[in-house]
């Protein structure tokens, strides 16, 4: 299992935005949450390797505004992937085997999920991007209570993974992606298979929607703020059943 060879050499983009949420730990874990909290909906966002980007502060904040209580944690507890780490494929490599392994997240997952409970969230959904496309699949095969996951330019996804999942998922691979036509049919038999999704961004790049997404570019910001939209709309109707 590796990451593809794109997201190993391509660094994130510089940018700035002005937040609208709130900063607050779970315990130990830091968190970056945005939305109110009478909310009954609610998404945990996984970010890609590179952390608390702007970018995805930025995406969680429109989900927020769109009517969620979204959580971001900081499941690399402050020790995202740098630049310097592009071209190291060994690097990549470790990370998927400690600080990026499913074993190395799902406490804080379930950190998240009871911090839901505990304030009367009816209905979570979970969405991922690049490594945490992996994270998302995996927790919807494994956790209970989640009501649907997205996939955003996902990497790791293994054959078998989607197959596995038990709750709704939306897949929005980029063109850097492989075709997922196999692992997305794969979902047909389950009952919930009328709420999954995917559409190809087959102009956009690994990382589009995240932190190596360029939100100055005109195109680029078109097709991640449809991408976002195609998130609304599914946690939407997914959150609301």
């Amino acid at each position: 299992m590796s990451f593809p060879e794109v997201c190993c050499n391509t660094p994130p983009v510089k940018a700035t935005y002005i937040a609208k949420g709130v900063r607050s730990k779970l315990g130990d874990l830091d968190c970056y949450f945005s939305g109110s909290k009478d909310s009954k909906r609610g998404i945990l966002v996984n970010y890609d390797v590179f952390g608390m980007h702007a970018n995805v502060i930025q995406l969680c904040d429109i989900l927020g505004e769109m009517g969620f209580y979204v959580a971001l944690p900081d499941l690399l507890h402050g020790k995202p992937l740098v630049e310097a780490d592009l071209g190291k494929p060994e690097v990549f490599a470790g990370f998927c085997k400690s600080a990026g392994s499913w074993d190395a997240v799902k406490g804080s997952f379930r950190k998240v999920l009871g911090h839901f409970a505990e304030i009367g969230v009816a209905s979570t959904g979970v969405v991922g991007f690049c490594w945490g496309g992996k994270m998302v699949v995996t927790a919807l095969a494994e956790l209970d209570g989640l009501a649907g996951g997205a996939i955003v330019h996902p990497a790791l996804i293994q054959p078998g993974d989607m197959a596995r999942v038990r709750a709704p998922l939306m897949v929005l691979p980029s063109k850097d992606e492989p075709d997922f036509a196999d692992e997305f049919a794969s979902m047909k038999d389950k009952p919930f298979f009328a709420d999954c999704y995917m559409e190809r961004f087959d102009d956009m790049f690994h990382g589009f929607c995240g932190a190596r997404g360029d939100w100055a570019n005109a195109e680029q910001a078109a097709r991640a703020n449809h991408a976002i939209k195609l998130l609304v709309g599914f946690f939407a109707r997914v959150l609301a059943k």
